[in-house]
């Protein structure tokens, strides 16, 4: 696939991210400056922040199920900041969007150095995830707990 391509996948997932979220009741906002961040998520009522940094994949067909391939700056995994980033993998399948796999730095960081998850090259972290039914897995470890979790993000209601 083109870089260009890439370009348009990225922003659709990145869009696809922030409609979900204000369909979830969350006010969102772009960065004026990326540097690590992609949205900014708010609640209208409090002043609590979530950093989102959102990557997308188009899905591969595998014999049974399928696979999505992200690419994760070591920087930004290892580095703590407060509010902390919060990881969304957008994926599309077929078409439209399949899954959105939420998951904190903190939890996959632990993943990766405690359990190995992903491949390593030079500043990344190549993590490919494996889905088959409602089961997602990364390297033997199984991730569905974070299929569609948006515990960080529950409904509001604004009626």
């Amino acid at each position: 696939m083109s870089k260009k391509a890439n370009l348009y996948i990225g922003r659709a997932g990145h869009l696809a991210v922030m409609a979900e979220l204000l369909l979830r009741g969350w006010n969102t906002a772009i960065p004026e400056v990326d540097v690590g961040d992609d949205i900014f998520v708010v609640p209208d009522s409090a002043g609590d922040m979530h950093r989102v940094q959102v990557k997308t994949a188009v899905a591969k067909p595998l014999k049974s199920g399928y696979s999505a391939q992200f690419n994760i700056s070591f920087p930004q995994l290892e580095t703590q900041i407060t509010p902390d980033i919060i990881y969304l993998f957008a994926v599309r399948l077929h078409s439209r969007w399949d899954a959105f796999v939420v998951i904190d730095r903190e939890i996959l960081n632990a993943e990766h150095s405690l359990h190995g998850i992903g491949s390593e090259y030079k500043d990344r972290l190549t993590l490919r995830l494996r889905f088959a039914g409602a089961r997602i897995t990364c390297g033997g470890r199984d991730l569905s707990q974070y299929k569609n979790n948006w515990t960080y993000f529950p409904i509001i209601d604004h009626r």
